[in-house]
């Protein structure tokens, strides 16, 4: 089955031309991106255009991404990918965001299929039908189809490293700690070199500015620290409406021991309203 954009022309821009343009000003240090080659069932054929293509897989590693519309923060989203670039290539990269439309299971797991976006079609990696064995639940495409955490993503990855690294989609409709003990476990045995894992999530919503970077700092805290039911308390107690709390907490839960914070800001910085703002976090989490 095959995805296709559904906040192309909102979110970011439709047209492929602008799109470059929009996320190359966001990768000054980098030359020339590589978006026509293909997904490849061998990735070390990547032959990658672009400065790191000499490098070696990455480690595991994950990253905590925000997923609002690129002019607000994609800035802020190209801290993350900025670093994972300079680590090297990737080779699958499994992304969690969480459910906006109440569409779908607890856990949405896209089986198999493509991605499609302005910048060309990614390939669904073996790997998510492993996720939905050891998870014991069917593929689902329902949660999939208009729900934007994932889809944002993806044009800041082919942007970097063309269409050749495959992917995994997955959505949280249950954000509970056990889901994401649950999902962390299965991750942690499908670790290897060349995998990155996004976490998709914006902070605070719709607070004045200062509210919302105070209630940031809390979770950037519990984050810092590891803590997934710090983070999940907090949330609670505070009432932070962080929408993708759950697929962080899936990363603290995870095997990652360092843990590096980027930028931390709102969309008070990009739009100008200190008074109905947004908390976007750019953060990684390293063995």
């Amino acid at each position: 089955m095959k995805r296709y954009p559904v906040v192309a022309g909102t979110f970011y821009p439709e047209n492929k031309k602008e799109l470059l343009e929009m996320i190359s000003g966001y990768f000054p240090n980098i030359d020339k991106p590589n978006t026509d080659k293909p997904s490849t069932d061998n990735p070390d054929n990547d032959n990658l255009d672009i400065d790191n293509k000499e490098k070696n897989y990455i480690k595991p590693t994950g990253l905590i991404s925000p997923h609002a519309g690129y002019i607000f923060s994609g800035k802020t989203a190209s801290y993350g990918y900025y670093e994972i670039f300079k680590k090297g290539k990737i080779k699958s990269v499994i992304i969690i965001g969480p459910n906006h439309t109440g569409i779908g299971p607890n856990i949405s797991v896209y089986p198999e299929g493509t991605w499609i976006t302005p910048l060309g079609e990614l390939k669904i990696d073996k790997m998510a039908k492993t996720i939905v064995e050891k998870l014991e639940i069917s593929g689902d495409y329902s949660a999939h189809q208009y729900e934007h955490s994932i889809e944002v993503q993806l044009p800041f990855l082919q942007y970097l490293y063309g269409n050749t690294f495959k992917i995994v989609p997955i959505i949280l409709g249950d954000q509970s700690l056990y889901t994401s003990k649950k999902l962390a476990e299965i991750l942690n045995e499908l670790m290897k070199d060349g995998i990155l894992i996004i976490a998709s999530s914006d902070l605070n919503h719709y607070e004045n500015h200062e509210i919302t970077m105070k209630k940031g700092e809390m979770l950037i805290n519990a984050i810092q620290r590891k803590n997934p039911e710090l983070l999940y308390e907090k949330v609670k107690q505070y009432s932070i409406t962080a929408c993708g709390y759950g697929c962080i907490n899936t990363l603290l839960y995870m095997n990652f021991e360092k843990v590096k914070i980027l930028n931390h800001t709102t969309s008070a910085t990009a739009f100008g309203d200190y008074d109905r703002t947004v908390g976007y976090l750019s953060a990684l989490l390293e063995k």
